[in-house]
């Protein structure tokens, strides 16, 4: 450990930490906007400038050394954060009492509460660009992007699906799809990395739009004319009484929005995100910064879930009517599916009758479908269907390493200086493990072999796609590893 000197005050960081990240161990506020610990340092913004020195630098890609000093409130540096998050106020109308994202974690909004910004020294100027909303599970309000870049580092290096970018020699720069596609028309894959990562409201879930806020569902019209009441006297009453009626409405918030950590059941990856929910709704999901996920989604994980409250789901069980159904009492059920399982056992045994489990049941419930099966029916034809798949690999594993799961993490799929992956579509089966390969892949240089008949997004990244013929697995994998072990 190395000691630095932040305000006259000494802390003991990591040689080679980024300052950004020993002032938000610390405790010290200092103002980032385009910083993100799982980003890294993106550079656009300059609101977290401290003075080392006697230089002005920015704290998200200066790392500490020993015996550094650092100023975060000397005039220089104060007034390089204002200046600098002057100029992002210009690309951003603050009307936060009536914006679905005020809800404590705005970092526009806080840092306009750090800064103590009471009036806009640069008036904001809207972009002479439309809304999107051609996404089906979010919208971009150009007039609201602040141009961090959060959003762009997220899809080309985190995602790696690069999508989205910023051409900075426009009049008007903007986050562009595809270099100017509708995103309903662009290689998007609706992961969800943009939304999470965006610093305000320009990218947002739609299902969060109009139901988040206590004054957000009115009428386009009277929240137009609600901003420009508050903007009418910003000049005179400041920035500070307003934001203090936004917090007080986001507090309100916090009483009917529930937020609920869960681990996603859609595959094996396991990430975990919050689920926002008012009134038994969801509003969003947002990752919650697993041990397996960090920041990342899935379409599916981000976005899958409308099925909860969807009025096409079953609320009656169905009873088969001749080529059709018909809605039935529980109780009409629950008896017929007893009197046709008494039936059958006194007819043909109790070995007649198989019963499978979902490999999504809970621990719990696939106990109670083996003993219903066991002690009420008198048969040991139990099954979970995730054996059909799993137990060559389980038996595989077991002869080779000695454990009948994997025998590393994520983390060491993403160090590892080859990957091969043999019969997956790893971007469409697991799209978080996919991300970590492609990162590695892009960023460090892991060699990639895929082996598939079909030609997938895995594919065309490898560096080496084989197509083998059914049946020769076994030459060509014996073939690789004696190129490996003689190499």
């Amino acid at each position: 450990m190395i000691s630095v000197t932040v305000d006259e005050d000494i802390h003991e960081a990591a040689p080679h930490e980024r300052l950004i990240d020993l002032f938000n161990r610390s405790g010290v506020r200092v103002p980032h906007v385009c910083y993100h610990p799982r980003l890294g340092p993106i550079q656009t913004c300059d609101t977290c400038l401290v003075e080392v020195g006697g230089k002005l630098v920015r704290a998200c890609a200066t790392q500490t050394s020993d015996g550094m000093v650092v100023s975060t409130r000397s005039s220089a540096a104060k007034s390089a954060q204002r200046a600098a998050f002057d100029r992002i106020l210009g690309n951003h109308l603050l009307y936060c009492t009536v914006c679905d994202n005020n809800n404590g974690n705005c970092t526009v909004h806080n840092t306009t509460k750090l800064l103590a910004v009471e009036h806009q020294r640069i008036p904001f100027q809207p972009k002479p660009y439309a809304v999107d909303h051609t996404n089906p599970f979010y919208r971009y309000d150009p007039s609201q992007c602040i141009l961090c870049g959060r959003c762009v580092e997220a899809c080309q290096n985190v995602q790696v699906n690069e999508t989205l970018s910023i051409r900075w020699e426009d009049p008007h720069p903007r986050v562009l799809w595809d270099g100017g596609a509708k995103i309903g028309e662009s290689s998007c894959v609706s992961c969800g990395h943009c939304v999470t990562v965006c610093p305000c409201n320009a990218l947002m879930e739609t299902t969060m739009l109009g139901h988040a806020g206590f004054l957000t569902a009115l009428p386009k019209s009277a929240l137009e004319g609600m901003i420009d009441l508050v903007k009418g006297v910003e000049p005179e009453i400041g920035y500070r009484p307003i934001l203090r009626v936004s917090e007080a409405e986001a507090a309100m918030r916090e009483t009917r929005i529930r937020r609920t950590k869960t681990v996603c059941t859609y595959c094996g990856v396991g990430c975990s995100f919050d689920v926002w929910t008012k009134d038994r709704h969801i509003l969003k999901v947002e990752p919650a910064d697993g041990p397996a996920n960090g920041i990342s989604t899935c379409v599916k994980g981000k976005f899958a879930w409308d099925y909860v409250n969807s009025p096409d789901r079953l609320t009656a069980p169905l009873i088969r009517d001749g080529d059709g159904f018909r809605a039935a009492t529980w109780d009409e059920a629950l008896d017929l599916v007893a009197r046709r399982l008494t039936e059958i056992k006194a007819a043909s045994g109790p070995d007649s009758i198989g019963l499978i489990a979902s490999s999504k049941c809970t621990n719990e419930e696939s106990y109670l479908m083996q003993k219903l099966a066991r002690a009420a029916i008198g048969t040991n034809n139990v099954d979970n269907c995730s054996r059909y798949c799993q137990a060559p690999a389980t038996m595989g594993l077991f002869r080779t390493v000695g454990y009948g799961g994997d025998s590393g993490s994520i983390a060491d799929i993403e160090q590892a200086a080859l990957v091969v992956i043999i019969g997956s579509n790893t971007a469409e089966s697991h799209p978080v493990l996919a991300t970590r390969v492609k990162q590695a892949h892009k960023l460090r240089g892991q060699q990639l072999i895929v082996a598939d008949r079909r030609e997938h997004e895995m594919a065309r990244r490898a560096d080496v796609f084989l197509r083998p013929n059914p049946g020769t697995d076994l030459v060509w994998l014996s073939a690789i590893s004696r190129c490996s072990t003689t190499a």
